[in-house]
């Protein structure tokens, strides 16, 4: 069994950024997939006017396209893909969620004070 999953992750293809161009404020990143060894070229379109209202910085663009890729690639036959306001919105609520899961975990417990706060002074 587990050299199914080892074949089947040897199998899945590898992004890879080869670079991107932009053209108003549309940026277009470039990936070659490769799997064994073909490779095989995909584009993902991004909106640069759209990411600061999804707290999205433009380093973390390519990241997103190459997630968006892993997602889709294998599905579809088509190698041009758009990073979607959906999409965005999608990792932005994940952001949110992480960061919140992040602060509840850094809050010490909460203490509720007894009704008499001198108590703990008498021995």
């Amino acid at each position: 069994m587990m050299g199914t999953s080892t074949e089947q992750r040897r199998n899945e293809p590898q992004f890879l950024l080869s670079g991107f161009t932009q053209t108003a404020g549309i940026r277009v990143y470039a990936f070659e997939a490769r799997v064994d060894a073909q490779r095989t070229g995909y584009t993902v379109e991004v909106n640069l006017a759209l990411i600061p209202g999804f707290g999205i910085r433009i380093q973390d663009l390519p990241l997103l396209c190459r997630d968006l890729l892993q997602q889709r690639a294998e599905r579809d036959e088509t190698s041009a893909f758009v990073l979607t306001e959906q999409n965005m919105r999608t990792h932005a609520e994940e952001l949110a969620r992480a960061r919140s899961d992040a602060e509840h975990r850094k809050k010490p417990p909460r203490h509720t004070a007894s009704a008499n706060r001198g108590d703990w002074l008498t021995p």
